[in-house]
């Protein structure tokens, strides 16, 4: 069994991902802005305050983790916000903007930073960036929602930057889309039960390699244009 942190594991995404790995036998190590929100109990889960957007609070996080385990399996950069629905260019908020991209891009690049040297210290540690398709340029065909659209064409860069660098320390990182899931975020219109999401995804990460790595998958194993 491994031990697999998750950011923004008190809802959605986050909450099945640990959901799921609990019953698998994992340990799990969860980052949330208030832990008390995390309406989940369990031997082998360990709830964590974490604000991504603050690099006092990743950095605070990285410390508490170092005081329970030696190394992570794997990182799920999870957190992430929206910028509002569809905004055209006359409805963006560059300050809102700069928030989105703060979260969304900057967040996961400050975890994965922090973490790195836990990481290091596991045999074939992996890295896995929740994208959307919505981040794939190659498939922006009806525009609109910027901030969104740009956080997370910049989260894939950083995967695909990270897994040249992790290539040293056998670290693969790789971009996911999970789908347009029926979360908070995602809607009640949302086609994809979030189980379903979740349970590929985990199958996926499970088989990520430096083969892998370096890439954009979806929840179903097709492999996305950047």
């Amino acid at each position: 069994m491994a031990t697999w942190v998750i950011t923004g594991a008190n809802r959605g995404l986050g909450l099945e991902f640990a959901k799921q790995l609990l019953d698998q036998g994992h340990t799990v190590v969860a980052g949330v802005r208030t832990p008390a929100s995390m309406d989940l109990l369990h031997r082998n889960l360990t709830v964590l305050p974490l604000d991504v957007a603050s690099t006092d609070s990743v950095q605070s996080f990285a410390n508490e983790i170092k005081s329970i385990t030696d190394s992570i399996d794997v990182l799920v950069n999870n957190a992430g916000i929206m910028d509002g629905r569809w905004q055209s260019l006359s409805e963006v908020d560059p300050e809102l903007s700069l928030e989105v991209l703060n979260v969304n891009t900057i967040g996961p690049l400050r975890v994965a930073q922090a973490l790195w040297p836990l990481l290091r210290e596991a045999s074939q540690a992996k890295v896995a960036n929740i994208s959307s398709l919505m981040g794939s340029i190659d498939d922006c065909m009806s525009g609109r929602s910027y901030a969104y659209r740009t956080s997370k064409s910049g989260l894939n860069m950083i995967s695909k930057i990270l897994s040249v660098e992790g290539k040293i320390d056998n670290i693969s990182v790789t971009s996911y889309h999970p789908g347009w899931a029926m979360t908070d975020m995602g809607g009640k219109r949302a086609p994809v039960p979030v189980a379903q999401s979740v349970e590929g995804l985990i199958g996926l990460i499970s088989k990520q390699n430096q083969n892998r790595s370096g890439r954009f998958f979806e929840y179903t194993g097709v492999e996305l244009p950047w």
